[in-house]
Order: structure tokens, then sequence, then C-alpha cells
């Protein structure tokens, strides 16, 4: 299939996005944990769901504040927390009766860490079934923000029938005893667990309890511990272990430390300046802090299993939306103890992001303070929002100033030519990948993705032997890239070169992307201009069943079946084709099928070249060309 450059930008940010390293916030988690969550854990029960509010306001749309209620469903859909708590408790406050409203502003609350959702925990509670192990977690914590340890630690245990929550239980719990001075206690309670696939964790914690507790020799044994237990590197440990080192006046082995982990990881790298300059400040200084890492934990812990679940193992268990909403539970938690945890924002933009809530993702990361160490890395994502949601300006412009300020990184680089190919300025978005491949070369760094991202700004500007160079020199990188191997082989179908040779790289693509629309298509299209009309015209059928709304694909049938003798049936698909607004190179070759076929004698296809164009609305989304 062609590579059109209408959804082109789209293309190039998942590609851009599946590269990427996703691993900062606890680099070393996607090695521990493998699905262990069988049982469903209770907060799945205990969310209410938008429907049952709603369908329950129906009958009582008397007494609710409507435009309240409005707006807090509005913002429920967009991902906006923030605004449906507001929202929810203004409409609470017009039917204070109306459970599923309280729930609803309760729950919202909590996601958006506002400390509105302790007075609602306690109405709730009140309510029949209203002790939940939410409200259980909010009181703990709003205890913990009080000095109430003991209130606190009382609270959390309430909580422990929750598989989740009992994960991560004894971490509440010691930071609850060390904010009483029961160190100790707090640190035996965490490094005699065994089994768990948290353990690295737990020392990690036991190590920063030591550190807040004044006792620096204990921290040092324990964070030398979790780093072996560590099979990669943690943000969190890694930070206060070079501050440890710091204090110790070792700065040589803290800055060593601090490189190792941004030097692994390109997006971290981002913000390498600033962690540097912060090197000496440890991240956790307070027992409310420790609890605030503990969710951001468990969040992460959530996020993975929702990745590992399968269509299968998830069919009696939560779906991957009840895991986002218990994800987004647990960042709430974390920042309503911890507002300025930049980390539990960037997971929660994330979540947003998957979610499709791009202009909440957007706030979100707006909120991350541009003196935080990670302010970097939240501009950079802030500028793939932007990028994804037609806001290139604003992209390109903060991702000129990452590029600035580093110059020897290749990210923002990336970035920034993705986001001129979003434009369509080919020469500037071929000229910033030179650069890219340029920098990539000096630091011996091997990226098939580079020269595929080239080739597409090549063949956008016309440049078939520059196009093909640089996919057979990404293609011996990366021989088994379906997306690679797919673009070739149509690309020199499109130009009948080597016809053989090209479906030979299709063959191998389908082989490992069998049920890729696109590349079915593309080795339909070289069958038929081989002349196997019976396998093309196959091919074809089912890249169009899959792709209805894919104008390319329309044509290719269209041209099998008028090759085939089958022409009214050709000249139907390629008036599909033209209703379903085709870029101008596509348009072009349906109208040329379509006048062979009017000078052939078909009268229909002469009343639809004789029809009035329409015109595409403004904003209209264009066929999928993708390679």
């Amino acid at each position: 299939m062609a590579f059109g450059p209408s959804l082109l930008l789209n293309r190039v940010i998942m590609l851009f996005c599946r590269l990427l390293p996703t691993g900062f916030l606890l680099l070393s988690a996607t090695m521990l944990f493998t699905a262990q969550f069988a049982t469903q854990p209770v907060w799945a029960a205990q969310v209410p769901s938008l429907e049952r509010v709603t369908a329950h306001s129906t009958t009582t749309a008397s007494k609710i504040d409507s435009a309240a209620f409005l707006s807090a469903v509005v913002a429920t859909h967009n991902g906006d927390d923030v605004q449906a708590a507001q929202s929810f408790r203004a409409a609470a406050a017009a039917d204070p009766t109306h459970q599923e409203l309280l729930r609803q502003a309760f729950v919202r609350s909590v996601m958006a860490g506002d400390p509105e959702a302790v007075p609602l925990a306690r109405a709730n509670a009140k309510l029949p079934g209203g002790q939940t192990i939410i409200s259980s977690l909010v009181l703990g914590n709003d205890a913990a923000l009080r000095g109430d340890w003991k209130a606190a630690s009382s609270f959390y245990h309430q909580a422990e029938a929750d598989p989740m929550a009992h994960l991560i239980m004894p971490l509440l719990q010691a930071w609850c005893a060390q904010a009483q001075n029961n160190t100790d206690a707090a640190v035996n309670a965490l490094t005699h667990i065994q089994g768990s696939v948290l353990v690295p964790f737990y020392t990690v914690h036991a190590a920063l309890i030591a550190q807040v507790s004044d006792k620096p020799d204990l921290a040092g044994t324990l964070f030398t511990q979790a780093a072996r237990l560590m099979p990669g590197y943690d943000l969190l440990l890694t930070r206060s272990f070079a501050a440890w080192y710091w204090a110790q006046g070792q700065q040589s082995k803290a800055r060593d430390l601090l490189r190792g982990m941004i030097d692994a990881d390109p997006m971290l790298a981002l913000a390498g300046k600033q962690l540097q300059a912060e090197i000496s400040h440890f991240p956790v200084t307070t027992p409310q802090q420790g609890l605030a890492r503990a969710y951001v934990l468990t969040a992460f812990l959530l996020r993975q299993q929702s990745r590992q679940q399968t269509p299968d193992n998830g069919r009696n268990g939560p779906s991957d939306h009840q895991f986002d909403e218990a994800s987004r539970l647990m960042l709430g938690f974390a920042l309503g103890l911890d507002p300025h945890l930049a980390e539990a924002r960037l997971m929660l933009a994330e979540i947003q992001e998957d979610e499709g809530h791009q202009d909440a993702a957007r706030e979100t990361l707006l909120r991350i303070a541009p003196t935080d160490p990670m302010a970097p890395v939240a501009a950079f994502r802030l500028a793939l929002v932007d990028s994804a949601t037609d806001h290139l300006a604003e992209a390109q412009a903060k991702l000129v100033q990452l590029v600035q300020e580093n110059p020897d990184q290749l990210l923002p680089l990336r970035a920034l030519a993705n986001a001129y190919a979003g434009q369509k300025n080919w020469p500037e978005a071929l000229a910033i990948y030179n650069k890219a491949y340029d920098l990539a070369q000096a630091q011996k760094k091997d990226d098939w993705s580079l020269l595929f991202l080239r080739a597409v700004a090549y063949h956008e500007l016309n440049d078939w032997p520059h196009t093909k160079a640089d996919l057979k020199a990404a293609l011996a990188l990366a021989p088994n890239e379906p997306l690679l191997l797919n673009f070739l082989g149509y690309s020199m179908a499109e130009r009948r070169e080597d016809l053989p040779e090209a479906e030979r790289l299709l063959r191998r693509a389908v082989e490992l992307d069998p049920h890729d629309a696109a590349i079915r298509d593309s080795l339909g299209w070289v069958r038929v201009e081989q002349g196997d009309l019976q396998e093309g015209t196959t091919l074809l059928e089912h890249a169009a069943e899959q792709t209805p709304e894919d104008p390319e694909v329309n044509y290719h049938l269209g041209e099998a079946y008028w090759r085939a003798g089958r022409h009214s049936e050709g000249v139907d698909q390629w008036n599909v084709a033209l209703g379903l607004k085709p870029e101008p190179h596509d348009e072009a070759l349906i109208r040329a099928a379509l006048d062979r076929a009017a000078a052939a004698g078909d009268k229909k296809a002469e009343e639809i070249q004789h029809a009035p164009r329409a015109t595409a609305p403004q904003g209209q989304t264009e066929g999928k060309q993708t390679p």
C-alpha cells in the first residue's frame, strides 16, 4: 500500500512511541513482574460506573443540578478528573441523598488528588456499604497528612483485604511505624519479607526509612542491597543512592551512578542536567512522601498487569479500563499526599493518553513545575501530545527548545523532524532527519527506525534512489520488520521494478504479520501486476473487508475486477473509492481508471466522471494510506 501523506504523522508518531523507552519510572519492573493478580481486586466493584449513576439520575432529575451533572459526565468522558470532581460535588450538593452521585463525587475527587475526597469519604461511610477499601485508604492518608499516625495505621489495616492493597500494606504500615519513631520495627518488617516480587522495592523503602530516620550507615547498607536486587535502574533508588553517596562525600560515585541511569534511558537523558544539579537532594524526606511513592509503585504494578493481560485471562477479571481506573486512583492518593510528585503526573498523563484523553493529558503535564528535575521529560511528552492533536506549531516550538538545550540527544531531534513531517514540510523534515542520522552515526548507534523515517521524507520528495537505499539499509538492521518489507516491496511494485523481488519481500511481510490489511493489499496488488488475478483479487477482497473505508484498497480492488473482465464491479469499486475522499495522487489514479472505462464504452463510468465533484469538509479525515 502506498505511503500517502494524509496520515503520515499518525504512522510516524505510532512508530516513534512504539520505540520510545517507557520504563523510566521503574526501569526494572518489567523484568520482575508476571501476571499475578488472578483474583479480582475489591476495588473493581467499588468504582461506581458512570452508566449506573446516569441511569439512576433519570428518575430523580427534578432534584439534580442538571448543568453540573452534564458538566461532570462530559468531564468524565474526557478524562478530566479535576473538572469531573468539582462538577459531581456540585451535583451531589443539590441532592445529598443521591448515593450514586456521592460515590462518583468521592471517587473522582480521589483521582484528582482533591482534599475534598476526605469529607466525602466520611459522608459515604454513612451510606449502606459506603465503608470501602477506597474510603479506608483516603481516611488513612488524611490521618497521615495530619500526623495522626496511629489512626492512619488503623485505617490502612482495614484495607488489607484487597489483593493489591495487601501488596503495598507493608510499605504503608512501615512508614506509619517510622513516623512513630519505630524505625527498627519498620525496617525489620520490610527486610524480612521473602518470596515476594516486591522485595527489591521493599528494600528501597527500608533504606529510605533509615535515611529519613537519620541512620545513614543503615541506609547505605540497604541501598547497596537494593541495588544488587534490582536487575536494572530504578529512578527512586538511583536518585536516593546518589544523594546518599553525595552526603558521604563520595561525589564521584554519586555522579557515576546517576550518569549510568541517564545513559541507559534516552528519555531520562533529557533531564540529565537537572538531575545532576539536584544530585544532593533526597527525593523522599518525609513519611508522607514515602507513602506517596508506595502508591506510585502500586499504580505501576496495575499498569503492568493490564499490559500483560490477554483477552482470555482477563475475561473473568478486571478489564483494561478498570485497571486504568485503579491506577488513577492510586496516583490520586499519591498526589493527595505529595502534590508536587512529577513521576505521578507523568504516569497519569500516560494513562490519559492511552485512553484517548489528550487534552486531559496535556493539562496534567502542564501541572508539573518547570523547576522540577523531570520538567524536560514533561516538556517532551507534552510536545508529543501536541503533535498528536494537531497543535503542531506548539509542538515544534517546544522541540526546537529541547534540541537547543540537548544538542547531543537524538530523541528531541527525531521528534522535531516528525513535527515537520506532520506539517508536510518535507525539506525541513529531511534536513533534521539527516542531522539525527549523523548524530546517531557519530555515537555509533545503528537505528533502523531512523532510516525508515528518513526514507519516508525522501519518498515524499519523490527521491526514489535515496528512499530505496535507506529502506535496504534499514532492512539490513531489521530484516524481520514487516513495516520495512511492506514499504520497500510496495514501492517497487508501484514502479514495476523487479516484481519477483517485490513479491518475495511482501510474502515475507505477510508471514510476519498475516492480519495486516495494508500488507495484504500490497501483496494483492503485486500479484495483479504480475497477472495473477485470482490470488490478487482474493487478497484485495480480504484487505477491503478489513479496511472498507480505505480509498486506495478500493481502487486496487476495482482494477483487479476490471482486468478480470468484471467491469461493472470494477467501476462500482472505483466509485466507492472516490466517495472516500482520496488524496490527490490517488484520486488522479482513480479518475484515470474511470476515463479508461468510459473510453471503452462504460456508461456508468462516464456518468461518474461527469457528476459534480464533492468537496471534502474542512478537517475531513482521509483514507488510510500506510506502507
